[in-house]
C-alpha cells in the first residue's frame, strides 16, 4: 500500500515522539507551515515532515524563541516547495535532496537529526502496516496478523496478561517479535474503540482455567 501524503494525529504523534495534544497544538496555533497539515471536518491530517517538524519545534523550546523556530522552519518549508521531489520530502522517503540547516544570527540549526529520527519513527509504522491488516471479511474487520485469522489485540491482551510467548508462540507459530512489535507499534497509532476481545473468544485453549477449592467447616 502506497504510502499517503497525509495521516492521521495518531500516527503523526508516534513519528514525532509526542503527544495527541502536542500533535493538536500544532493546528491551533499554527506551529508549523500550513502546508504540512490540513483539517477535514473534525479530523486534523498532518504529513509526515509536519510531524518531524513538529518534534524540532517542541525539543527545542529552551534553545530557541518560538519566533526563531518558525522562521527556521518556514525558511525549510520554502525550499520543499521548490523540489520536484517536494512529495517524497514530504513523506520522509527523500531526506537527501537538500540542505536542512539554517543559519540565523550567526547561529546554524540543522534539523536533519529530527528528520531522521521520525524517519525511522516512521519506517516501524510502515512494518506495522505490512504485518497487520483489517478485511471486513476476515474476523468481522478486526485487525489481524497478515496471512492469518489471529487479531493483534489477542496477543497483546496475553502478554499482559502473563501469558508467555512461547506459550503464544505454540499455538501461533509464526509469532516473532517483529510482530510483537508491530503490533504495538499498530496499536499506538490505530486507536482501538469498544472493549477489546478476550483471548478465550479466538483461542480457548488458552483460557485461563480457575479452580475452586470449597472447604468444609470443621464439625463442632
Amino acid at each position: 500500500m502506497p504510502t499517503p501524503l497525509f495521516i492521521p494525529t495518531a500516527q503523526a504523534a508516534f513519528i514525532a515522539g509526542l503527544t495527541d495534544r502536542q500533535m493538536n497544538r500544532v493546528v491551533d496555533e499554527h506551529l508549523v507551515p500550513e502546508p504540512l497539515f490540513e483539517q477535514q471536518g473534525n479530523s486534523r491530517l498532518f504529513t509526515r515532515l509536519g510531524a518531524a517538524f513538529a518534534k524540532f519545534y517542541f525539543s527545542t523550546e529552551d534553545l530557541l524563541l518560538a519566533g526563531a523556530r518558525r522562521q527556521v522552519l518556514d525558511e525549510l518549508s520554502a525550499r520543499v516547495d521548490r523540489l520536484q521531489v517536494k512529495d517524497q520530502v514530504l513523506m520522509l522517503t527523500l531526506l537527501d535532496s537538500m540542505s536542512w540547516k539554517v543559519e540565523r544570527k550567526h547561529v546554524e540549526v540543522d534539523v536533519l537529526p529530527f528528520l531522521q529520527e521520525a524517519f525511522y519513527r516512521a519506517k516501524e509504522v510502515d512494518q506495522a502496516d505490512a504485518l497487520v491488516t483489517t478485511n471486513p471479511e476476515v474476523m468481522g474487520g478486526v485487525p489481524v496478523f497478515v496471512g492469518t485469522r489471529v487479531p493483534f489485540g489477542i496477543v497483546l491482551g496475553s502478554l499482559a496478561a502473563g501469558v508467555h510467548l512461547g506459550r503464544l508462540q505454540a499455538s501461533y507459530p509464526f509469532l516473532t517479535e517483529a510482530h510483537i512489535q508491530a503490533a504495538k507499534v499498530y496499536e499506538a497509532v490505530h486507536p482501538r474503540r469498544g472493549r477489546p476481545r478476550r483471548i478465550a473468544d479466538v483461542n480457548p485453549e488458552l483460557e485461563r482455567r480457575v479452580i475452586r477449592v470449597i472447604k468444609r467447616a470443621a464439625s463442632a
